[in-house]
């Protein structure tokens, strides 16, 4: 892995690491712990410390679909096209193994690394504790391509591709659920759930509270398509169909953007909503320090 010198871009102190010679595909942050997880389209996995120094990286068993982190940075997990489901300690060894019925599609952590959900392309919902065993399972009428637990409270979010956002509580039973006539690319919820939002092509950025309420939408200049949030909900990164990115504050204002050398994959912002992180496709992770730009001089 390289670095790049930081740049000064539109207000953005930036820098590059380059942690797989291979296009990325997906990144995730555990905000409590600073820490990054990537993974790329080889199947290996890429963990980085705070300041984005390699720490580690494995390859996966099988072929990867997905990955998660816990806030704490106390466990990972990943799980693959042929359904496997794969628990991972600090250091990326495998702890446990499961299987599911289909592939993976999407996979969340809860913030201390004690529950791992994970959803297959036939609709299934499974979540594991931190021991392997199933806790509960639900059937989905439509697969959820999306899940992110609520750091601070005990709730499970997640949404289909299409048609379907729901909220689940710790015993698996459905709190509320919303059908949506629009595409959703990305699902995030900031500490306390009072925030839930959807990233989505036709509508741009969508709002609920943790009781299901929809919350005034935010307008974003183009189609969104990668949606982050800090942990205080002061600070929301969005990404569209452009290479630009976008930093709205608490009331859905655009307070600063930033022009990214590729479309991103993925998108992670720290709980402070100072820094971001971008994957994008020729193996690179682009950081940006937010912390200037989320307060630009006028």
């Amino acid at each position: 892995m390289k670095d790049e010198p930081r740049k000064q871009v539109d207000g953005f102190s930036s820098f590059i690491l380059h942690p797989s010679s291979f296009p990325l595909s997906g990144l995730a942050q555990a905000r409590e712990k600073g820490c990054l997880l990537a993974w790329d389209a080889h199947d290996r996995l890429y963990l980085l410390n705070p300041v984005g120094k390699l720490q580690g990286q494995a390859r996966a068993p099988g072929r990867l679909a997905v990955a998660a982190c816990a806030d704490d940075g106390s466990a990972y997990v990943a799980a693959g096209s042929q359904g496997e489901v794969w628990w991972l300690g600090a250091d990326l060894t495998i702890s446990w193994q499961r299987a599911m019925p289909q592939p993976a599609v999407a996979a969340a952590l809860d913030a201390f690394g004690q529950y791992a959900a994970v959803a297959d392309a036939g609709g299934h919902l499974h979540v594991f504790d931190r021991l392997g065993r199933l806790a509960w399972q639900i059937q989905s009428p439509r697969p959820l391509h999306h899940l992110v637990f609520v750091p601070a409270a005990p709730y499970l979010v997640g949404c289909a591709d299409y048609g379907l956002v729901a909220c689940f509580d710790h015993q698996g039973q459905w709190v509320w659920r919303e059908g949506l006539v629009a595409h959703v690319g990305a699902l995030a919820v900031d500490g306390y759930g009072e925030q839930i939002v959807l990233a989505c092509f036709s509508e741009g950025l969508l709002r609920f509270s943790l009781a299901g309420a929809k919350q005034p939408r935010q307008a974003v200049p183009e189609p969104c398509r990668l949606a982050a949030i800090s942990f205080d909900g002061q600070y929301t990164v969005v990404v569209g169909v452009s290479r630009r990115l976008h930093v709205l504050d608490a009331l859905g204002r655009g307070v600063s953007s930033h022009e990214l050398d590729l479309p991103p994959v993925a998108l992670a912002v720290s709980a402070l909503g100072d820094t971001a992180t971008v994957a994008l496709p020729d193996g690179s992770l682009v950081g940006l320090d937010l912390s200037n730009a989320r307060h630009p001089t006028i």
